[in-house]
């Protein structure tokens, strides 16, 4: 295809999608064929094959890092039980799943979810309520597979169903979840650009919804409206901002308390929390939470990669084409930023509304959480995707039914079926042209 053709075919498909972006092909005969700002804005970082989400943003002066050297540390530390060697990492437990964060997000990939013998690794947790919310009466909130007195919650082993979904078996001899608890996986996301979606303001998350679909166009995404603020993070967007992120994690995943969440991860069932001692009140000091809120929040995005231009505006074209960016909107921006003043008003592309949708019964994980259905699912961001896939041990979607993006992408129902039907009905070279797109943001 000359670039003549190519120009004419994009301008052509790009107007047949709903949402979007304003940015087009040049008609010029320029060397750059499109006008996209780095993947991050400045906070874009070259790509890099064994260091691709833990990296800093290259133009922050060390001066502006704050607690994020430490936060570092803290992150990829081990904790450990109390009373520990070091003051400033124990408390770990008495249930909790990991003992340091960087078990469960690596710097090059994802953690290892559903390995091949039918067992479950750090990749992925599961929460465990039922389809009004309510928490299982004895286990509490989320399955814990660690616990110090050596009788874990359980465990868990995943099987294929008839249709390619992935069963979830739970192990544990001494107890059974209640009557309509799910027990409902959740995979540990890479971190990459975490920082720029925390910095987004609620007005522009606001901008995209459309509760009642009253444009007419299938899509009705909403914001996940906690009592005082929107949520963002997490596969059911139930914390409003990174810190409380960070602060779930380390209660429920570790079993380390904070300011935010100052309770152990027991129900007044589970006596185990009272028989060992604790890492202080909190475990974990607001000058640690903040640290790792900084390192966070200066994680670097890696840019784009993209071999052949030409293929890369034709992906483009057909990601508008076939409605994906209804819901992965492809730009963001940041507002004014007093901590970090280098990430004001910085326009990224993460290719999220960061809203709720509801995907279908296929996707139902059985599971309403804070406010978000069984079926609703906040709009998953795409960038660095390509860098995990075929990895042999990342996997997609919430559950990791899907090996690849294309096998996740046929799984799309709900508010997406008309996308992914018109995925289905591309010819095999466009899908692989808007594949090959996806692979490269």
């Amino acid at each position: 295809m000359n670039k003549k053709t190519y120009l004419l075919l994009s301008l052509m498909l790009a107007g047949c999608g709903g949402g979007g972006s304003d940015n087009s092909a040049s008609e010029t005969g320029a060397d750059t064929v499109f006008d996209l700002g780095p993947a991050g804005g400045v906070a874009t970082v070259e790509y890099s094959e064994n260091n691709n989400f833990l990296q800093f943003i290259p133009d922050l002066d060390i001066s502006d890092y704050h607690g994020a050297s430490q936060g570092r540390e803290l992150f990829i530390a081990t904790w450990s039980p109390a009373p520990g060697d070091r003051d400033l990492l124990d408390g770990y437990g008495p249930l909790a799943i990991t003992d340091s964060c960087s078990n469960c997000h690596e710097a090059s990939a994802r953690a290892e979810s559903l390995k091949s013998d039918g067992s479950t690794g750090n990749g992925i947790l599961f929460r465990l309520r039922d389809e009004d919310g309510n928490e299982d009466p004895l286990l509490g909130p989320q399955l814990q597979t660690f616990s110090e007195d050596n009788i874990p919650e359980g465990t868990v082993t995943w099987s294929e169903g008839s249709n390619k979904e992935v069963l979830f078996h739970l192990n544990n001899n001494q107890y059974s979840l209640a009557d309509g608890v799910a027990l409902a996986p959740r995979l540990s996301p890479q971190l990459v650009g975490m920082g720029l979606l925390d910095l987004v303001s609620e007005s522009t998350i606001l901008e995209y919804e459309d509760i009642n679909d009253s444009d007419m166009d299938g899509i009705s995404g909403r914001a996940n409206q906690q009592s005082e603020c929107i949520g963002r993070f997490g596969w059911k967007a139930i914390h409003c901002t990174l810190k409380g992120q960070v602060a779930g994690a380390f209660q429920q995943d570790m079993g380390l308390t904070t300011t935010l969440n100052a309770l152990e991860p027991c129900t007044e069932s589970q006596s185990v929390c009272a028989l060992y001692p604790s890492g202080g009140k909190p475990e974990v000091s607001d000058n640690s939470l903040e640290a790792i809120n900084d390192f966070l929040t200066i994680l670097a995005v890696p840019e784009r990669r993209i071999d052949d231009e030409s293929e890369f505006m034709a992906g483009k074209a057909l990601f508008e084409s076939t409605g994906c960016d209804a819901c992965h909107r492809e730009t963001l921006q940041t507002g004014d930023i007093e901590r970090f003043p280098i990430l004001s008003n910085q326009v990224f592309y993460p290719y999220t509304d960061l809203l709720l949708h509801d995907m279908g019964e296929d996707l139902s994980d059985g599971a309403k959480e804070a406010g978000a259905e069984p079926t609703e699912w906040r709009t998953p961001p795409l960038w660095g995707l390509g860098l995990i896939e075929g990895d042999g041990k990342s996997r997609f979607l919430h559950d990791g039914r899907a090996s690849d993006l294309d096998t996740a992408i046929l799984w799309h129902g709900g508010e997406a079926q008309a996308s992914k039907e018109a995925f289905v009905e591309l010819t095999e070279e466009q899908r692989n042209t808007l594949l090959a797109f996806l692979r490269s943001i």
